[in-house]
């Protein structure tokens, strides 16, 4: 009997500790946030402003923005056939195209039409995978290529749950910054943008979580003004005949990647971390490293190998403390 078992996406050190040391000398800081569980996740916004309205404020366009966002896309489906005006939207066309960037640059190992698959394995009540023949049936109508080029199965099953968020993400924090906030983290479900630094001036502090060692880390990196997202094969899972199987879906096969335990993204925005994040993860990190090395302004870093092994990409060499070199 297989069971099931969902773990936080990404463990988060924020570091903060030190922010009201030595007030006297500087101005004071006003921290304001709140949490909500929208886009299918728990949602928090953390503002430090050196006005109070400012901060509250902040928080509250922040956190509209994304329940605007949430509105439209709940849990991250849409359907070809029944959701014409949703596909017909700005936002979906954004979203469209940046994942058709991404699966180009990922030999489609992101695609978003994959949810099809996904509904077969049904990860919040799985006991046993899908049979092989309804798994091939569903695999023969995925492929966001064929969809564009008007081709293929006449409906598809978008799953842009994770892409959708940072989206929401992305544009919580435009909005914070354009009223002059300096200092903020928006976390969706592990989906971070972190805005500017810390309130003293160093960078924001993110640990890399161990995926086999539940509280464990496998080291830090210390960053400003970037997004952050990982992918892991502990997040949703369950057991059955000794095999473990995960909700990361390799589009060409419908089965669970094996490349990789976790991939944790650093880019721009959240948007773009978070479509990465997954297609690093099935690519794996031979052909993922390479893959981030072609790209202007990402960093990756990959646990293999039940999570002993750790490879990151170059911008990350001096950067990434090992907790176990310390």
């Amino acid at each position: 009997m297989g069971h099931y078992r969902y773990l936080p996406p990404i463990l988060i050190i924020f570091a903060i500790l030190g922010v009201v040391a030595a007030r006297s000398m500087r101005p004071k800081v006003h921290h304001h946030s709140d949490s909500a569980i929208m886009m299918d996740t728990y949602v928090e916004v953390s503002v430090w402003a050196r006005d109070a309205d400012l901060a509250r404020s902040a928080v509250d366009a922040a956190m509209r923005e994304v329940a605007r966002i949430d509105s439209m896309f709940g849990d991250g489906t849409v359907n070809s056939r029944s959701d014409g005006a949703l596909m017909e939207s700005e936002a979906f066309e954004f979203l469209l195209e940046v994942s058709r960037d991404v699966n180009l640059r990922t030999d489609g190992m992101f695609d978003p039409t994959v949810g099809v698959v996904l509904r077969l394995w049904e990860f919040h009540d799985a006991a046993e995978p899908p049979s092989e023949d309804s798994l091939a049936r569903a695999v023969s109508c995925v492929g966001l290529a064929g969809y564009l080029a008007g081709a293929g199965c006449e409906d598809f099953f978008f799953d842009l749950g994770g892409i959708a968020k940072g989206y929401a993400v992305d544009l919580a924090s435009e909005r914070i910054r354009r009223m002059g906030v300096e200092s903020a983290i928006i976390n969706a479900g592990g989906d971070l943008n972190l805005i500017g630094s810390r309130t003293d001036g160093k960078p924001w502090r993110i640990a890399i979580r161990h995926p086999r060692q539940a509280g464990s880390f496998l080291g830090y990196v210390d960053i400003e003004d970037a997004a952050v997202a990982t992918s892991g094969d502990y997040e949703k899972y369950f057991v059955h005949d000794g095999r473990r199987y995960h909700h990361i879906i390799d589009p060409h096969t419908g089965m669970p990647g094996g490349a990789s335990n976790s991939v944790t993204v650093l880019a721009p925005s959240s948007c773009l971390s978070d479509a990465l994040a997954t297609g690093l993860f099935l690519l794996g990190p031979e052909r993922g490293l390479g893959l981030v090395e072609e790209l202007q302004d990402i960093e990756a870093v990959f646990t293999f190998a039940s999570g002993e092994s750790v490879a990151v990409s170059s911008g990350l060499e001096g950067i990434l403390v090992r907790l176990d070199a310390e």
